[in-house]
């Protein structure tokens, strides 16, 4: 495994990074996403993808998806702070990974193709109530 550097357009202040790492495999000269990113729309969970990084700083500008692997990708922002131990666990119990950027009460949440999609509806409508944020940066999911 290795982590794949992409640049990232700042736009009135967010994201608070210019670069994102995202852990990816090496597959037949290509790369495979081994985490759901936090800041790069367009790749998910196990996605294949190709890229040629910038020979000045190393960093990927431009990327193609070869093979969409099928799951979505979705952003929570906890202004709050909130409690979400709870939510957590409730999108473990649907198989979905979640990973946070403490410092920025961002979460990024890879949604598996096979997911209960009602019930997660269910579970992003009941915690939007609460305070939390949703953004959808890679769905794939069709009902």
């Amino acid at each position: 495994m290795e982590k794949v550097v992409f640049a990232i357009n700042i736009e009135n202040g967010w994201p608070p990074v210019s670069a994102e790492g995202v852990w990816c495999e090496r597959v037949d000269g290509n790369y495979r996403v081994v985490n759901a990113p936090f800041f790069v729309e367009g790749l998910a969970f196990g996605d294949i993808f190709s890229a040629v990084p910038d020979p000045v700083n190393d960093q990927i500008f431009q990327f193609e998806v070869i093979e969409e692997s099928g799951n979505s990708v979705v952003w929570l922002l906890n202004n709050d702070r909130l409690d979400i131990s709870i939510f957590i666990e409730e999108l473990t119990s649907l198989n979905c990974r979640i990973e946070g950027f403490p410092q920025f009460s961002l979460y990024s949440i890879d949604v598996p193709s096979t997911i209960d999609l009602p019930a997660f509806d269910r579970l992003v409508a009941h915690w939007e109530v609460t305070g939390l944020h949703f953004a959808y940066p890679t769905w794939r999911i069709k009902e």
